[in-house]
């Protein structure tokens, strides 16, 4: 068997996760990343930090280059992060020296995967609430889906709490909060996430591989609650949200 059932063509239908399963793949990983150092560079460009044809280059790059996932693998086991590694190869698939080495200028690389994330936590969020409005009328979902608004307001932020001004000006072209610290938020979505999906599998067919489902995504969260580090997320995260919408999948096909 597959490490996750969820990466697996033969359980596929078993735990169905809809179209979130495209928002957990290296390929919406990559192109949100792109999306996030393209406009920091274009924001940058703006303000004179890089060169305006600079930026309009890195820019309009961003949105056509081709990455493999599979040639960032070596920079990420050096880094513990794929952004520098992204940006080398982005760097390469440009092939315009005089432009690229303003890639990333002076930005942490963490800030550009977190406000990544968020962008792709931002379509989850959405597939989320649409799900949810299906599941029938509860005292329960009515609480979920008013704290909803809130949850967006407060987490979905870009991260670039360092440099909050080049921060707020991403987040103005990427339609997310001013800058914050991500840890937190990603913990209170993962949370979220966990309580609508106890809820849904209320109404998701009562099977045993549904009741494995609902008992592994409350433990996930309770252990991923306690953590607050970066390298938990990885491990964690992709799998609370995928857990969570395979059982809303279910229960609004009943």
């Amino acid at each position: 068997m597959t490490a996750s059932v969820f990466d697996s063509p033969m359980f596929t239908k078993l735990y169905p996760v809809g179209e979130a399963g495209r928002l957990f793949t290296h390929s919406a990983e990559i192109r949100a990343a792109l999306l996030v150092l393209g406009t920091l560079a274009k924001v940058q460009g703006t303000r004179s930090d890089i060169p305006e044809d600079s930026a309009f280059f890195i820019h309009r790059s961003s949105m056509e280059v081709q990455i493999d996932p599979a040639g960032l693998a070596d920079g990420v086991a050096q880094d513990g992060n794929y952004i520098p590694a992204l940006v080398a190869a982005f760097d390469k698939a440009m092939e315009a020296p005089e432009h690229s080495q303003h890639l990333l200028h002076n930005t942490d690389p963490q800030d550009v995967a977190d406000t990544a994330l968020m962008l792709r936590l931002r379509q989850l969020l959405t597939l989320t609430e649409t799900a949810l409005t299906t599941l029938p009328d509860s005292d329960r979902r009515a609480a979920l889906l008013s704290d909803l608004p809130a949850i967006r307001e407060t987490c979905l932020r870009v991260a670039f709490t360092a440099a909050p001004d080049i921060g707020a000006a991403i987040a103005d072209t990427l339609k997310l909060g001013a800058p914050q610290d991500p840890r937190s938020a990603i913990r209170t979505i993962a949370n979220w996430l966990t309580l609508t999906a106890d809820l849904a599998a209320e109404a998701a067919p009562n099977t045993p591989t549904n009741g494995a489902l609902r008992a592994h995504l409350i433990g996930l969260n309770a252990l991923f609650q306690d953590t607050a580090d970066i390298a938990s997320e990885p491990l964690y995260l992709p799998q609370i949200a995928l857990s969570s919408q395979s059982l809303l999948v279910q229960a609004t096909a009943t």
